[in-house]
């Protein structure tokens, strides 16, 4: 396994870099090309997604339906396979990337050529989890963001909306490229909130980025219990282990995923929201309720 690490050195495009196991000697789950100049972090090429186990074929499908191709190939003498896809490193795991050696490394590199004019569609976000030790995946939209959630960004601006993904619910954040830079590494945190409005309840959770810590970045994403597709969304948060919060730029292409820990304490605050903002909506006279108009007058007064 080569030493070198590729961070501290100038990359080209076509440059070949595996995905290492920190503590082993020889252990990668992937490598890839680099596709830009000096962007360790997007990477074409193949995948393991047989190690530890064999891929779970659900989650194959989940990709061939979302992006209407799967293709598997070998990668190690034993059969295991890897997934032939675009990988995204999270920046905290780029250090993790590695350059492979020469002679090993310059076939594969030829091997691999063709997909940097040719890119597969599947793109997957991946990050190293030390805990577990190993890669960890989550699928990034093909190219760009499913046609609703695209439209209400280009008609509202920047902003955050919950969205159902393979991964649990996940918090898509549209905000300036600029932003979106200085936000990397800085911690994050949720709060979630009841506002009692005149007209409807808004769960509120909000989500404070501290790239100044005196004035942190705020997303805000407002769920109705009225609605029965938010109010499963909602349900799903009340037991998630994690946030997810995928950073899309000012052209709405993808950045990077912040993740960070919801428990229990986290859990039960949400189910009690839930329960208060549902009587709440339900000691209102019909002819007052409405979520959207509820919002927009928040949106207005709000300190």
């Amino acid at each position: 396994m080569g030493e070198r690490e590729p961070q501290s050195e100038r990359l080209s495009r076509g440059e070949l870099l595996c995905l290492y196991h920190p503590g082993t000697d020889d252990i990668f789950s992937g490598y890839g090309l680099v596709m830009e100049d000096d962007e360790p972090g997007d990477l074409v090429g193949l995948l393991m997604v047989d190690r530890p186990f064999p891929a779970n074929p659900f989650w194959l499908a989940r990709i061939e339906e979302a992006y209407g191709e799967c293709d598997l190939v070998p990668m190690t003498s034993t059969g295991a396979r890897g997934l032939v896809c675009r990988m995204h490193i999270e920046p905290e795991s780029l250090q993790h990337l590695r350059y492979l050696p020469s002679a090993f490394g310059h076939l594969l590199q030829e091997a691999l050529q063709p997909l940097l004019d040719e890119p597969p569609a599947p793109t997957l976000a991946l990050r190293w989890d030390e805990e577990r030790r190993v890669w960890l995946s989550e699928m990034v939209f093909r190219n760009e963001l499913p046609p609703a959630v695209r439209e209400v960004f280009e008609r509202t601006g920047y902003g955050c909306l919950a969205v159902e993904s393979s991964r649990g619910i996940v918090h898509v954040c549209h905000a300036s490229d600029v932003d979106i830079d200085s936000f990397i590494d800085k911690p994050v945190e949720a709060r979630w909130d009841l506002i009692e409005m005149p007209t409807a309840p808004l769960v509120r959770l909000e989500l404070l980025v501290y790239d100044d810590p005196r004035d942190p970045f705020c997303f805000e994403s407002f769920l109705n219990v009225a609605a029965p597709d938010q109010l499963a969304v909602l349900a799903e948060l009340a037991g998630q282990e994690e946030l997810y919060l995928p950073f899309y730029g000012d052209d709405l292409t993808y950045r990077y995923t912040a993740v960070l820990p919801h428990g229990e304490q986290q859990w039960q605050r949400l189910d009690e929201i839930i329960c208060r903002a549902e009587d709440y909506w339900a000691n209102l006279s019909p002819e007052d309720r409405d979520f959207d108009r509820a919002k927009a007058l928040y949106m207005q007064i709000r300190p």
